[in-house]
């Protein structure tokens, strides 16, 4: 049945969006990529030599309206993954326009193209737990709690999740288009080397034996693995195109028990394997909300738990990293491993 179904992930070359794609080729759909390459840092894409998992690859960027309806029309996809996005908080920062340009217009951009499609029944749009106003609650925030930003990145998603909104009620509510937003946290796995991300850069301070610089030791976060966030996009993915749910609904996809960790134990944990880490503090800080955890109670009523706690999850990307650099597993192999062991009901953690 899945060899038939055409899906666009967008931003599909990066970290999160190489291992959603991979769990739509495994099962038999046509994927296609809309990715333009702008985020820094080496790609598990190309790493991995993964060019044979995508039907076809547009190297475009997605706040061009007038590409974006070129390419669904062409396709007529079934789904769209809007994973597109300029994810990187400090960047932010350096560049606003352009944060704001493809989080919130890139998103206008997929919506709008989705009403020139006849085939279409689902959109998914991936923002970001920091698009509730922060107000450094110890409770992890709901799904009805307020949105807002003190800063560009999170104003940029929280824009985004206001455009898929009025999209779902208004604009494309007679198109017979489910659109469903899901908001992820800090994710963590195996093959990110982006810039300006806490793992990824220990490991190229790691690799280059560099000074590693640290933001902020006592900040929290709801670390969550990647392949929780693949089976949580997944499945609202599926029930979105069945109609299933109501459109204009929104999702927290985090850590299991809404568990979150310091990065100060990150760092502890790194340790432990690299001892050699050394860490300084950076004494220019970007201003950062410092407490930040989700509840994903309503995931787990609809759709089950995630599998794994925050600290699972950092330990299970400290080990895929040492598997990877001791050199004894091809990239390929350790992402089918994540995978199966992922799906092994019996997994002991």
């Amino acid at each position: 049945m899945s060899k038939d179904k055409k899906v666009i992930v967008t931003g599909n070359q990066g970290f999160i969006g190489v291992w959603l794609t991979y769990k739509f080729y495994k099962l038999g759909y046509k994927v296609y990529g809309i990715d333009n390459r702008s985020s820094y840092g080496e790609r598990l894409f190309d790493k991995a030599k993964l060019d044979n998992i995508v039907t076809k690859q547009y190297n475009e960027d997605i706040s061009d309206i007038e590409k974006m309806k070129l390419i669904i029309s062409e396709i007529e996809p079934d789904l769209i993954i809007n994973m597109a996005g300029q994810a990187i908080v400090p960047r932010a920062f350096e560049q606003p326009h352009y944060t704001f340009m493809t989080n919130a217009v890139g998103t206008l951009s997929i919506l709008e193209a989705a009403k020139s499609t006849k085939n279409t029944k689902s959109v998914i749009c991936i923002t970001s737990d920091k698009v509730y106003e922060n107000v450094s609650q110890i409770w992890g925030y709901r799904e009805t709690d307020k949105l807002g930003g003190k800063d560009i990145y999170s104003v940029s998603k929280s824009t985004a999740e206001l455009i898929s909104s009025c999209y779902a009620r208004t604009h494309l509510s007679e198109n017979g288009i489910n659109i469903q937003t899901v908001r992820l946290g800090n994710v963590v796995g195996g093959g990110d080397w982006s810039v300006n991300r806490l793992i990824p850069d220990l490991m190229n301070s790691i690799q280059q034996k560099t000074n590693f610089y640290i933001r902020y030791l006592k900040a929290t976060r709801p670390f969550q693995h990647v392949l929780d966030v693949v089976d949580g996009v997944y499945k609202i993915s599926m029930a979105s195109l069945e109609n299933q749910l109501e459109s204009g609904d929104c999702w927290n996809l985090g850590p299991k028990n809404n568990s979150y960790e310091v990065v100060e134990n990150v760092i502890a944990m790194c340790k432990t394997i690299w001892p050699e880490v050394k860490i300084l503090q950076n004494e220019n800080n970007i201003k950062e909300d410092l407490t930040l955890s989700v509840d994903v109670s309503k995931l787990k009523h609809r759709f089950g738990e995630p599998k794994y706690e925050s600290k699972e999850a950092i330990q299970k990307t400290f080990n895929w990293y040492r598997a990877y650099y001791d050199g004894n597993t091809h990239l390929i192999d350790l992402i089918e491993k994540d995978f199966e062991t992922y799906e092994d009901k019996n997994e002991i953690i």
